[in-house]
């Protein structure tokens, strides 16, 4: 079934009756009513019941006989259809929540994009001078992982300044001494030189390192 059809009248008609014939309201061999008749108790068009009516059929649920009527053929295969139809709700939800956090990500992202903008603005502003951001994630196995930004003088050993923090559960803009770093995090950073890149990473791995040892790392 088509993921047009899932939310249209006749599927839940289809539905409602195929429930009725499993509960024994419709016992096999029913001649149910008319579509006309059935049409008005579910307040809907002949037409309607007609393409409710064609579910069930294809499914082989119910036998329809030219000029007699809708017969009731089989509940086994109304069993089957209803686990069929819970099966594929449940794989329809899913793919739901799937796009879901893809559009909360998209959404997520494009705050993240205008909030890097408008840091960079505000630091240009302050010194005139054009501000590059560096982005790192926190390695496996940090020695930070739990501590907190304040707890581990990031500035003090990197120089750089962290601008925003991308966890899996939040984007933290100018996040504080008391916002805690664990492994995984993306740190936004601006820094003093070319070197501040392999002195953040460096400190996330291994903790402080001079500025000599990052330049000899780089030369190798």
């Amino acid at each position: 079934m088509s993921r047009e059809e899932k939310d249209a009248r006749y599927v839940k008609i289809a539905q409602d009756i195929c429930g009725k014939i499993l509960t024994g309201e419709y016992p096999e061999g029913t001649l149910l009513k008319g579509r006309s008749v059935l049409g008005g108790y579910y307040g809907v068009s002949p037409e309607t019941m007609r393409k409710a009516f064609a579910i069930l059929s294809r499914e082989k649920i119910v036998e329809i006989k030219r000029g007699v009527g809708v017969f009731v053929d089989s509940a086994l295969r109304a069993q089957q259809f209803a686990e069929k139809w819970k099966s594929k709700t449940r794989v329809s939800s899913k793919y739901d929540t799937i796009n879901e956090i893809f559009e909360e990500k998209a959404e997520l992202d494009k705050k993240l994009n205008e909030a890097i903008k408008d840091l960079r603005d505000a630091f240009m502003f302050q010194t005139n001078e054009s501000v590059s951001f560096s982005e790192v994630e926190i390695p496996v196995g940090s020695w930070i992982d739990g501590k907190t930004i304040g707890e581990v003088y990031f500035w003090n050993y990197t120089e750089a300044t962290i601008v925003a923090v991308v966890t899996p559960m939040l984007t933290q803009t100018s996040p504080g001494p008391d916002f805690p770093l664990h492994v995984g995090d993306k740190l936004l950073f601006v820094g003093k030189d070319s070197l501040s890149f392999d002195r953040v990473l460096s400190f996330l791995t291994y903790g402080i390192i001079s500025d000599e040892e990052a330049e000899a790392e780089t030369q190798e």
